[in-house]
């Protein structure tokens, strides 16, 4: 019967799954001027994988590079770190003339020190995905689950519950949040759990992070990886003008 609750444990677990395999562009002799980095994190699964593949074709048409790393490590953030700053070096980042960045939670949590100590001088913009719900999906493992998610993750999810977000203060960098309005299946079964850490806020200035344009989403944090699709407009039309489209709503959602 342990085994068994363990399973299933690891089951609840598997919309957290951290960033696997990744994806770059065939290095070329002359490189689009532009490049998005794509930092995903829990959550990423088979679903993210196959629909960013799809959109790096589209993207490439449109002068953008679509780097996505596998950056997530289980001896905790500070490896996890080291393993974004090889990547972004290796994948000779630097010259492009602007790169743009999209990251999901575990992303923001791992960049945003690198980008403030100078990794991308070329850094242009950045959009956060950011979630009130899933956000407290670390502590939630921690706390329900510290077995089955040490066992899944190693020490980096550990990380992740017990460190305060750090702002991306770059100067000169446009930066756009996303917030999510729908809560994950994982959230929704440890409901009461997520429920304890406090109220719910979802004002774009509750995430700590001084932003040019943000916008909610009413999509999960499964969803916005496996529809992507569906957000990379706003996404470009920040990378463009530094403003989300018209059509992103831009009042509380939640």
């Amino acid at each position: 019967m342990k085994l068994v609750r363990i399973g299933l444990a690891l089951s609840a677990l598997a919309t957290m799954a951290c960033a696997h395999g990744g994806l770059r562009p065939a290095v070329v002799p002359t490189p689009a001027t532009d490049a998005l980095l794509v930092l995903p994190g829990f959550g990423y699964g088979g679903d993210g994988e196959r629909t960013f593949r799809s959109l790096a074709p589209r993207l490439a048409e449109e002068g953008i590079d679509l780097y996505l790393p596998a950056y997530v490590a289980r001896g905790g953030l500070e490896e996890s770190r080291e393993r974004l700053r090889q990547y972004v070096q290796e994948a000779r980042l630097d010259r492009y003339d602007r790169v743009h960045v999209f990251a999901f939670l575990a992303g923001a949590w791992t960049f945003n020190p690198l980008a403030d100590a100078g990794l991308l001088p070329n850094l242009s913009t950045v959009v956060f995905d950011r979630s009130p719900y899933q956000e407290r999906a670390p502590r939630v493992a921690q706390d329900k689950l510290p077995f089955p998610a040490r066992l899944k993750y190693g020490e980096v999810i550990f990380d992740l519950a017990r460190t305060p977000y750090v702002p991306l203060t770059t100067p000169a960098v446009r930066v756009g949040i996303l917030v999510e309005t729908v809560p994950t299946t994982f959230i929704r079964r440890f409901a009461a759990t997520a429920a304890r850490q406090g109220p719910y806020q979802f004002e774009c200035e509750a995430f700590g992070q001084r932003y040019d344009d943000c916008g909610y989403v009413a999509m999960s944090h499964d969803e916005i990886y496996a529809r992507f699709a569906d957000v990379w407009p706003d996404v470009r039309a920040f990378i463009r003008t530094g403003r989300f489209s018209r059509s992103v709503v831009r009042s509380d959602k939640s």
